[in-house]
């Protein structure tokens, strides 16, 4: 039979994970935004970022709630911080989604503008990370998540070979400059949208394990 405090973790459960989609809906949002060439899209995932916001202050007013009343020890303890660590960077995926979206505005000025193919990976890659952070929290799959940190350092590799690409266009082009600059912000914020799924998955090995996961570079115990 589940107690007040069970109840307590699953609605927290619940609300993180929406909060999430939210997120992730966002991030889907401006990436299509930039790939039609679309600022009505791009608008509207500037003016949809008040929901995750007021959404991210709520889930933690009700997270201190149930440290308050529940005293909450051991597992759910973790789960409780892990969660509320998670809150942080789930509305920073809501603010690169922005940041995205504010460039294409920028970049829609011109009629049409070509892509990089890099780009296009690099946005493949930020979407299933996001993906990926959802379900290995709500799985609480360790497993899933240490793969996720791991393919957080190829969007390190993808964002250092298009500012290296958009460096060389802007050294042998002048016209095509401000769109190479726009360019490397977007790779910028699709490697933090990345970076973020990498940090939401440390904060589930610590919910799982009760293992601090963050800075470290070898596998977790029993992890092979």
């Amino acid at each position: 039979m589940e107690t007040p405090l069970d109840q307590a973790i699953h609605k927290l459960k619940v609300d993180v994970l929406h909060m999430m989609h939210l997120a992730q809906d966002a991030v889907k949002k401006a990436v299509a935004s930039l790939l039609e060439h679309d600022p009505d899209l791009a608008r509207a995932v500037i003016d949809a970022d008040r929901e995750i916001n007021d959404y991210e202050c709520r889930v933690d007013t009700e997270s201190l709630k149930i440290l308050a009343l529940h005293h909450p020890v051991a597992k759910d303890l973790r789960f409780i911080v892990g969660s509320m660590r998670m809150l942080v960077n789930i509305e920073r995926l809501g603010d690169e989604a922005v940041n995205i979206a504010e460039r294409v505005l920028t970049l829609t000025a011109e009629t049409r503008f070509p892509l990089h193919d890099n780009l296009r990976q690099m946005a493949d890659l930020a979407l299933e990370l996001v993906a990926a952070s959802i379900a290995c929290y709500m799985d609480l799959d360790d497993a899933a998540a240490l793969r996720i940190i791991e393919q957080n350092a190829a969007a390190l590799d993808l964002n250092v070979r298009i500012f290296r690409d958009v460096t060389t266009e802007m050294i042998r082009e002048s016209r095509p400059v401000e769109r190479a600059v726009q360019h490397s912000f977007v790779a910028h914020s699709l490697k933090r949208v990345c970076d973020q799924c990498a940090n939401i998955a440390e904060s589930t090995i610590f919910i799982r394990r009760a293992v601090d996961y963050k800075h470290k570079c070898s596998p977790l115990p029993g992890s092979a």
